[in-house]
């Protein structure tokens, strides 16, 4: 291999990703503008929704006596009640004051009359009232001490008014359980609260920031290396092909492993950019909803030592390095199959929910880096990064899921020199190469299943497991088995048989070699 030639062809390789302006889009802009933009946005919109909710007042009814709806109506009006929601309290009267104006102003009187015909009882008028929002909620006795919230969960305002009338409920069972107390002679305080106690944090304020940004960071990072990766990814496989360039390439007095290097650094070297831009752009966005947030609690005197986490910081830039080089290989593996950049774009969006499922692991309660998660790919990168920002340093997990990303990098680099070595992957219809389409009576007599016949087979064959497959299992039990394993034979022989293929070459027998068993193990 030569230095010179690599380096020609890498030069020449991020010339033409940089002139490519949607890959400039999707590496600069995207990460720069819309990630921070993002973030800030969701959090300023949030506390614009929650602020209008706490200055909103809604409207709710009791129909219940005239004693008990005193009681309610003074927990709500006292301040020290604490509710998390302004509530307003309308009578019945004024409920069918302002059902009656409803009525006035139908253009249709007759279905004004039916409409006030609906409210016989005070239930009844309530009821038409929540129904047509003009409450939120309403409490009704059905017998002595007996209530019964009336909401609908299928309206927010409604459950928020419940929510609050849950409180106000609450603290007049508290009362009247302090009534009783104090009525038998008794200390309401040895009673209501025998014992005193409380909760105190260990953790530091870096280690809960941490903790809380270790959680949504993995993912955010995991998707900008794979977003950053797979444009440059589509555009040296796909995009050659479309162009008609691959072809002048191969004629080229350079080796297969030149040229497939060339490539491979050049889109590893985009991905690594766009992932250091992502972090660079959400790290400021976090910096600045934490000052905003440290500026509101500054009364609490919290202070938060930022520089405990360059340790992470820079530990996840070295294994973001290795992991942006799998990243790579993966989308340039999956891209090459395809003969034009819409196709390959549909080849990558299975690469892309793995991935996201992936990042998505940090989210997941119990899951934490361990030896055998560490040498689980995406996964081990996601658990990893939590952990540094968590400040649980473990080095030793750490270098394994170092090693164990420069391994998984070194086997995609190979499985993707060795389709560049095929001409018949390079040159081939991909994915859709699916001769079920086709009539019977063009097939030729003696072909051979594609690429995209294999994974129809494969498809339609797992789809038949898992939902025949499991039904006969647990129906018929043993006898079930018989034929979830049969389905596995059927799909390829009905697929042969349909396409009208060599079957005498297509299931024959082939001694496998030793990196062929080696690599089934591994699987």
């Amino acid at each position: 291999m030569r230095k010179e030639t690599v380096w020609a062809l890498l030069k020449r390789e991020l010339l033409d990703i940089c002139r490519d302006k949607k890959t400039l889009a999707m590496m600069i802009v995207l990460p720069l503008l819309l990630y921070p933009a993002l973030i800030i946005g969701v959090v300023f919109v949030m506390n614009a929704i929650n602020s209008s909710q706490e200055e909103k007042e809604y409207k709710v009814c009791f129909d219940v006596t005239k004693e008990v709806e005193n009681e309610l109506s003074a927990i709500i009006d006292d301040k020290d009640s604490k509710l998390d929601y302004k509530v307003k309290i309308l009578t019945i009267e004024e409920v069918a004051k302002e059902a009656e104006d409803t009525n006035k102003d139908d253009s249709n009187e007759s279905g004004a009359k039916e409409n006030g015909k609906l409210a016989e009882t005070d239930e009844d008028l309530l009821s038409t009232a929540l129904s047509d929002k003009r409450i939120n909620a309403y409490v009704t006795e059905k017998s002595e001490g007996v209530y019964e919230i009336h909401y609908l969960s299928a309206n927010n305002d409604s459950m928020i008014a419940k929510s609050t009338l849950n409180q106000v409920m609450q603290k007049y069972e508290d009362k009247l359980r302090e009534e009783n107390i104090i009525s038998a002679g008794l200390d309401v305080k040895q009673i209501m609260e025998p014992i005193e106690f409380k909760s105190t944090d260990m953790s530091s304020a870096e280690e809960s920031m941490g903790s809380n940004i270790g959680g949504i960071l993995p993912f955010f990072i995991i998707t900008s290396v794979l977003l950053g990766a797979m444009y440059p990814a589509i555009d040296v496989t796909a995009g050659e092909k479309e162009r008609g360039t691959l072809e002048t390439l191969l004629t080229l007095p350079v080796s297969n492993l030149e040229m497939i290097l060339s490539k491979f650094i050049a889109v590893a070297c985009i991905a690594c950019v766009s992932a250091f831009l992502n972090i660079f752009s959400m790290g400021g966005a976090l910096i600045l909803l934490v000052s905003n947030s440290m500026a509101v609690t500054d009364n609490l005197n919290l202070k938060i030592d930022f520089s405990v986490f360059l340790p992470g910081i820079g530990f996840t830039l070295i294994v973001m390095l290795f992991f942006a080089m799998l990243v790579t290989a993966v989308c340039m593996c999956t891209c090459i199959f395809a003969k034009s950049f819409k196709e390959a774009n549909n080849y990558s969006t299975p690469v892309m929910l793995v991935f996201m499922i992936g990042g998505y692991v940090t989210l997941i309660p119990d899951i934490e880096l361990t030896s055998k998660t560490a040498v689980i790919p995406i996964v081990n990168v996601a658990l990893m990064i939590k952990s540094l920002f968590g400040l649980t340093n473990n080095f030793g997990l750490y270098a394994l899921v170092l090693f164990t990303n420069v391994g998984y990098s070194l086997l995609a680099v190979y499985i993707l020199s060795r389709l560049y070595n095929s001409e018949a992957v390079l040159f081939s219809e991909g994915f859709t190469s699916v001769r079920l389409f086709d009539r019977r009576s063009d097939m030729k007599e003696g072909q051979m299943p594609g690429m995209g016949d294999a994974v129809l087979v494969l498809t339609v064959t797992l789809l038949l497991m898992i939902y025949v497959g499991t039904f006969a299992v647990t129906k018929l039990e043993f006898f079930g088995v018989f034929i979830q394993q049969g389905m596995i034979l059927a799909c390829p022989l009905l697929y042969a048989w349909y396409i009208k293929a060599d079957k005498k070459k297509l299931f024959s027998f082939k001694k496998p070699g030793a990196v062929n068993v080696i690599g089934g193990i591994l699987m």
